[in-house]
């Protein structure tokens, strides 16, 4: 089991702003950045050897995925990591989840198992184990309405965060959502059962809830 992230190192080069924010998020997620943390705009030119134009755009990134908050006269925050705004953003997974499955289990083919069998090896390969929010995330990305995906990756950023704290504390919890999410959500979705597809994703997403709120109450 990884400490909750690979480690992601700086590429300077085509797609700069992406690299720049990639490096950032890294340093967010990984918990070495925390909530209310400053990002000094002039250390990051200075480290990366970048120009400050790169940095406030990739800044601007940062503030679309909700890891900062680009404040006048303070300049970039670590946005706070609050148990209320991650119950806000965990309750409405189960709203789009249980409309993807529905419509997604009639047709499941061999095709979509290996797109979910692909996005859980990135996963193991990022985390070190198995974050269900890639592999719903993967599902969402099946669908042929490109909205869903678009929702749910904007939730990603915030959520990969809790889910590298869970993994450094809670290795128990880890373990409890990945026989959830092998024993029992990729089994009836495979199975074609739809109406236990919509149900099991509904309790993965409850069980998803729980254990970010209680890691949250354990190091804010």
């Amino acid at each position: 089991m990884a400490d909750g992230l690979s480690y992601v190192p700086f590429k300077p080069g085509p797609g700069l702003v992406e690299h720049i924010a990639l490096h950032i998020e890294h340093q967010i997620v990984a918990g070495i950045l925390r909530s209310g943390d400053r990002i000094q705009e002039t250390r990051v030119v200075s480290q990366l050897d970048v120009s400050r134009g790169s940095v406030r755009e990739s800044f601007r990134v940062l503030e679309r995925r909700r890891l900062i908050d680009v404040i006048p006269r303070r300049g970039a925050i670590v946005t706070s990591l609050s148990p209320s705004r991650v119950q806000d953003l965990t309750s409405a997974l189960p709203i789009l989840l249980t409309h993807v499955i529905s419509e997604l289990v009639p047709v499941w083919s061999p095709k979509h198992s290996r797109s979910l069998e692909e996005a859980m090896q990135a996963s193991e390969s990022k985390f070190g184990c198995i974050n269900p929010i890639s592999v719903l995330e993967a599902i969402c990305r099946l669908h042929p309405n490109t909205v869903y995906r678009e929702l749910i990756d904007d939730l990603i950023p915030t959520f990969d965060r809790v889910f590298s704290k869970l993994v450094r504390l809670n290795l128990s919890g880890v373990e409890s959502l990945d026989r959830m999410l092998k024993t029992k959500l990729i089994p009836a979705i495979e199975a074609g059962q739809i109406d236990e597809s919509a149900h099991q994703v509904s309790e993965l997403c409850r069980s998803l809830e729980r254990k970010y709120l209680e890691t949250l109450e354990r190091t804010g």
